[in-house]
């Protein structure tokens, strides 16, 4: 007889028990379906071969774009889709993009795209319970799909104000004697201080401690997230604090130099709230815009400096990296072309034409850089980041299906990683002819039309920012990237300057671009030979 002391606990371990049953049971009824699932799938980069697995593995590190360039080939073209293998993390089904319309059209209930984002990422062992939380109540990427991306036109004039001033420092102003600069370098510094002139403000963006200690976290952090969701679920909160350690001096500086700044800020906003004669203007800019969205959510948390420098930090991991290499891309592709003088001449014609010499430029000017425009989107056309975009999750417990027309019904069960091969549809001549060749005005000029009236095919273009189906560098659909807007505007205003300002040598060897594991980065040791032009 058990005691009536004993029955609760009993009962609690009965429960528990029968929950672990009823997990392992659906984990083995679930691992039984997917690999029925991936046997009925036809594969890429798999070889009937000795330790075929590691092997396939290994291919990856370099070839995984070839794979997807083959499977694209051999099976999305005939509107099938096909398997991709992976390093330490679940495969791939890529889908073919005649299925593209309909896996857009899916609710997020069906397919959902943050799961698969906070795995990727590792918020919580990477960035803390900060991050995590950050993460979870994302006011710093609702900021940016409304007010910052509202308010372009109003924060023009302090982004050329701040990359006059970084590009003076980064390339120089000497308009005799040529220098030798790291591109990808001196990018990710520009970019880095002229986005947080926007995200920040001036008394943070200036300081060389907060822009080197945040490219070192936000690299660290990168890499921490790579390692961590590598290792087995049980294993990562004991090996989490380990491949942290590295950056935690990193976090502190950039917690010393913006808390005492985003303190102060909170204390005037809330003075300013309770006293209408108070004489302080609210600055106009990122950081300012995150303590009124706190504010509105009337908890107190929200206002802390900590919380919200994590906000800033976050913001600045998932846009300086990106940013960066797109604009160091664009800049080697354009200068390592060899129609680099010709299409370098049509730039300077635009510029000279919409943009005035002596005032600080407008968004309404820099949209009519029609030019410019094209010439960054040819580049991420070409010089793509990834090998495959568009990741989603299979949420659906009954798994979705898949109508396309001209291929068999296809059934995915839940947990299986879908993605599309945007590598492969950026160079399919059935979207973009000629796709293996590099044409700065392909996105502006009709057959025919010069450089100097590309203007007039601006209704018929798209721009740098506009996601379409067989563009997908920012993702496409309803969780297209909220912050391109503002990348765009910001890449535009770099480009634009550049061959107002500078004279840039032109590259006579061929850029390396090797991809790894898909990612394609501008080659580090890249070095541009420039110039500041004489006004």
């Amino acid at each position: 007889m058990f005691a009536p002391d004993s029955v609760p606990a009993l009962l609690a371990a009965s429960v528990v028990l029968a929950l672990g049953l009823a997990s392992y049971v659906i984990h083995l009824n679930s691992s039984r379906t997917h690999r029925a699932f991936w046997a009925s799938q036809p594969w890429v980069g798999v070889r009937d071969e000795w330790f075929s697995g590691a092997r396939t593995k290994l291919r990856i590190i370099t070839g995984v774009r070839e794979m997807v360039e083959d499977g694209f080939h051999r099976f999305s073209q005939s509107k099938t889709a096909f398997a991709l293998p992976n390093i330490g993390e679940p495969s791939w089904l890529v889908l073919p993009p005649a299925s593209l319309h309909e896996f857009l059209s899916k609710p997020d209930a069906d397919l959902d795209h943050n799961i698969i984002h906070e795995e990727q990422l590792q918020h919580y062992y990477t960035q803390g319970p900060l991050g995590h939380h950050a993460a979870t109540i994302p006011l710093q990427f609702d900021v940016v799909r409304r007010p910052l991306t509202k308010q372009l036109p109003l924060v023009a004039g302090a982004l050329h104000d701040e990359l006059h001033r970084s590009f003076q420092d980064c390339w120089g102003t000497d308009t005799i004697a040529a220098k030798q600069i790291d591109l990808l370098a001196t990018c990710f510094k520009i970019v880095t201080r002229t986005a947080n002139r926007v995200f920040a403000g001036a008394d943070i963006c200036r300081r060389e401690a907060f822009l080197e200690h945040l490219r070192r976290y936000s690299d660290a952090v990168g890499r921490a997230g790579i390692i961590i969701r590598l290792l087995p679920r049980w294993l990562r909160p004991v090996v989490a604090p380990a491949v942290t350690v590295w950056y935690r001096r990193d976090l502190a500086i950039c917690r010393e130099i913006c808390v005492p700044v985003i303190r102060r800020r909170v204390q005037q906003t809330i003075e300013k709230r309770k006293d209408v004669d108070c004489t302080w203007e609210a600055p106009v800019d990122v950081l300012q815009w995150l303590i009124e969205a706190a504010l509105q959510r009337n908890d107190a948390a929200e206002l802390d400096p900590l919380l919200l420098t994590q906000r800033l930090l976050m913001l600045n991991f998932v846009s300086i990296e990106t940013t960066s290499m797109a604009i160091a891309h664009a800049i080697a592709d354009l200068y390592g072309s060899p129609d680099a003088e010709s299409f370098v001449a049509g730039l300077q014609e635009e510029c000279e034409r919409v943009l005035p010499h002596e005032e600080l430029w407008t968004k309404a000017q820099l949209d009519k850089l029609v030019c410019i425009d094209s010439t960054i989107r040819e580049s991420m056309r070409v010089s793509d980041f990834s090998h495959i975009q568009l990741p989603r999750l299979v949420a659906n417990p009954h798994g979705v299906d898949f109508q396309t027309i001209g291929s068999p019904p296809l059934h995915v069960p839940p947990g299986i990683r879908l993605c599309v091969p945007a590598h492969s549809i950026h160079r399919d001549a059935s979207f973009h002819p000629d796709p293996l060749t590099y044409n700065a005005f392909r996105f502006v000029i009709e057959p025919g039309v010069g450089a100097g009236d590309a203007a007039e095919s601006a209704p018929k273009r798209a721009s740098l920012a506009t996601t379409t189906g067989s563009f997908l560098v920012f993702g496409h659909g309803r969780h297209a990237c909220p912050g391109r807007f503002f990348a765009a505007h910001l890449m535009k205003l770099m480009l634009a300057y550049l061959v107002r300002h500078y004279d840039v040598a032109r590259l006579t060897q061929p850029v390396d671009k090797q991809a790894l594991v898909g990612t394609a980065k501008p080659d580090a040791n890249l070095r541009l030979t420039v110039r500041r032009r004489v006004k």
